[in-house]
């Protein structure tokens, strides 16, 4: 809508600077124009009729008339030509306050634009590939079934004071939310529902795990592979863990994977409860965003916003599905088994 906007105010600029250029054109030949006929009447007005032969011819008195006339005529005509070149450098002036208005304009919708893709940038980069980050992985290194990436069991921690959105007397956190990966930032407190999924209709085993997900969600736990909320690792694959009801701390992604806990589907398969599974990273399928079947809600907890239920395209943000390709363990759609 800005950029909308910006264009009708742009092309109205536009249409103003070129009637401006437009009416200077027409002054500049009028001020050529009215100097052609200055110069005539300043001639006339200097015959000196009053030695002219013919000033002895009867009825010639007339002519003294006429040369006053034309001397107020090259009056006025010396007033208007000051007239007009005072205008002239007001329109002159105009134009230029025009061009820098137009300039001021593009400025700021370059500005906006950028702004604007910077936005979507981040938006497209809101679940960042492991590479680069080290916040899909859990799982994904040599751990065990039960454990991912350095995750630990969540009793034996620091004990460190629970993060804004933990520990209300039902939600415990325990163990040292950054020991996974020192000195970095980690996302304490989840983004929580951008887009809830519709769980109307679902049978209630599918119900149950949408429902324990987004309960998670909705109590905003942030990221982390060192600690536990409740008994399950706050990372992706302990997320996926206590939706499916898995023993805590939960499994990782390679553990979510195995032949005894759950089983490949196809993609037109999917439905609620249901996860995508990568190497680095899984997610709840939350159901279809769109007809196409191009984006869907998805629930999950990813380094960059903690626990989030949210649309995103299928089966993951670009960069980090051809990440996913590229190791050679793809997004795949998974069902828990008895499902």
């Amino acid at each position: 809508m800005a950029g909308d906007t910006f264009g009708v105010e742009m092309g109205e600029l536009d249409k103003i600077e070129k009637d401006w250029r437009s009416v200077s054109r027409r002054m500049l030949e009028l001020n050529q124009r009215l100097g052609e006929i200055r110069e005539t009447l300043i001639t006339a007005a200097g015959i000196d009729l009053a030695t002219a032969p013919l000033a002895q011819l009867p009825g010639f008195g007339i002519a003294y008339q006429v040369l006053a006339d034309v001397k107020e005529i090259a009056e006025v005509s010396r007033r208007l030509e000051a007239s007009k070149s005072k205008l002239l450098e007001e329109l002159a002036g105009d134009a230029e306050k025009i061009k820098r208005v137009k300039a001021e304009y593009e400025a700021n919708e370059k500005k906006i634009e950028d702004e604007l893709k910077k936005i979507k940038d981040r938006k497209r980069h809101d679940a960042p590939t492991s590479p680069h980050t080290g916040s899909h992985g859990a799982g994904s290194g040599a751990g065990g079934g039960g454990g991912g990436g350095g995750g630990s069991t969540g009793g034996g921690g620091t004990g460190q004071a629970p993060a804004e959105g933990h520990g209300d007397g039902k939600w415990e956190t325990k163990g040292d939310w950054d020991a996974w990966s020192p000195g970095k930032h980690h996302t304490t407190t989840g983004a929580g529902v951008e887009t809830a999924p519709d769980t109307s209709g679902l049978p209630s085993e599918r119900k149950a795990i949408i429902d324990r997900a987004m309960e998670r969600v909705e109590h905003r736990i942030g990221y982390s592979q060192s600690a536990t909320t409740n008994g399950y690792r706050d990372d992706c694959s302990g997320f996926v863990s206590a939706a499916w009801g898995l023993e805590p701390p939960g499994l990782n992604t390679y553990g979510l994977m195995g032949n005894d806990t759950a089983h490949v589907i196809t993609k037109d398969d999917l439905q609620p409860g249901d996860a995508l599974i990568a190497g680095d990273h899984t997610v709840i399928f939350g159901g279809w965003a769109d007809d196409s079947h191009t984006k869907y809600v998805a629930l999950e907890d990813n380094g960059s916003q903690g626990t989030v239920s949210h649309v995103i395209p299928y089966p993951y943000y670009s960069g980090d599905a051809a990440h996913e390709r590229s190791i050679g363990k793809p997004y795949v759609p998974y069902r828990r088994n008895g499902l």
